[in-house]
């Protein structure tokens, strides 16, 4: 059987499950009054179902294949599966395989390291765990006598058991166990024929599931390296543009500065050579001569024509003194010596002329 028609099996199996699981509920409510069970199901079929499902290969019955019955929960039938099937099988690494109607879960479970060799392979007792429809034939019995192994499963609504061992043990077991559970226990033998038409029901694995997290965090981690990386570079660039635009208004103010100074210091030499500074210069030099003769300035005129001075000096001042400040003798008194410059003796000159 290829893998098209196990697919094509599994949802029509699926959806028959469903169908029977919603005339059941109808039926329950019908008769709640006498205490009949509701039967909402739950299977590892429809969690796989729910990812995608690879190639199915052929049926095996793992050796060590465990069953079990446990209380439901609604939604969390997986994790109570998983904590039996950990604890039964003393393996964190298990594949596991259930059905669960109204307020109970039938399970298989296996090791993972018991399938290494038979990656992909199903397990026709998963295929009979009890379902919406099926949940009225029980108790059942279901036998497998294979070439080296003989199986047997046990299902009741209360319990589910497995046995292996040799053809005749497990015939023996079976007609002993049909008998304890009296006149309404079946017993159905598996052969390989029935295996062919079975739709086959995969193993769920929670390290399938750890696998598919795992590649989950690692695309979530390249993903946030990837954002990482991509603000880094934006913080970059941002970083990038500010340092040049300031570069650029450095430059500018650094230009802005040095005009400023060239400016300043062309003013500054404007200034060293104004006339102002000049008669400044004259004024304070005829002024320390004075002072060192212990004269006293009578005029200073400064007008177009030039600067003209007039200062009387003690009787004892030399000649020498008087020259040395630019000024000629014009006129000795009693008080003293009236000197002054060129420009003071032409400017009186003039002035008796127009007298």
């Amino acid at each position: 059987m290829g893998i098209g028609e196990y697919i094509q099996q599994t949802k029509q199996v699926l959806r028959q499950g469903m169908m029977g699981q919603r005339e059941s509920f109808d039926g329950a409510q019908a008769s709640s009054a006498s205490g009949d069970i509701v039967s909402e199901s739950s299977s590892s079929l429809i969690r796989s179902l729910m990812g995608s499902i690879g190639n199915v290969g052929d049926p095996f019955f793992p050796p060590d294949i465990i069953g079990g019955i446990c209380p439901r929960v609604a939604g969390e039938e997986e994790a109570i599966v998983w904590n039996a099937a950990v604890e039964a099988c003393d393996s964190e690494r298990v594949h596991i395989a259930w059905q669960a109607v109204g307020n109970t879960i039938w399970y298989l479970a296996v090791r993972s390291s018991d399938l290494a060799s038979h990656t992909n392979s199903w397990c026709p007792l998963a295929t009979l765990l009890p379902t919406a429809e099926s949940i009225s034939g029980l108790p059942v019995c279901y036998t497998y006598f294979g070439e080296e192994l003989a199986v047997l499963m046990v299902i009741t609504a209360e319990e589910l058991h497995i046995y292996r061992g040799t053809a005749a043990v497990i015939k023996a077991k079976t007609e002993r166990t049909a008998h304890e559970l009296g006149s309404k226990a079946s017993i159905v033998n598996i052969d390989l024929f029935h295996v062919g038409q079975m739709a086959p029901v995969p193993w769920y694995s929670a390290s399938l599931f750890e696998d598919r997290a795992r590649r989950i965090l690692s695309t979530l981690s390249v993903l946030a390296s990837l954002s990482i990386v991509g603000v880094t570079f934006l913080v970059w660039l941002l970083a990038s543009m500010s340092m040049i635009s300031s570069r650029h208004d450095l430059s500018a103010a650094i230009e802005h500065t040095q005009a400023k100074s060239m400016k300043l210091l062309q003013e500054v030499e404007d200034l060293r050579y104004s006339p102002l500074r000049e008669q400044i210069g004259k004024f304070l030099s005829v002024n320390d001569g004075l002072l060192s003769l212990n004269g006293l300035l009578t005029v200073y005129d400064i007008s177009d024509k030039g600067t003209r001075w007039r200062a009387v000096v003690p009787p004892n001042a030399t000649a020498e003194s008087i020259s040395a400040m630019g000024g000629k003798n014009i006129d000795t008194t009693e008080q003293g010596a009236f000197i002054g410059n060129q420009a003071e003796i032409d400017y009186e000159a003039t002035k008796k002329e127009k007298r």
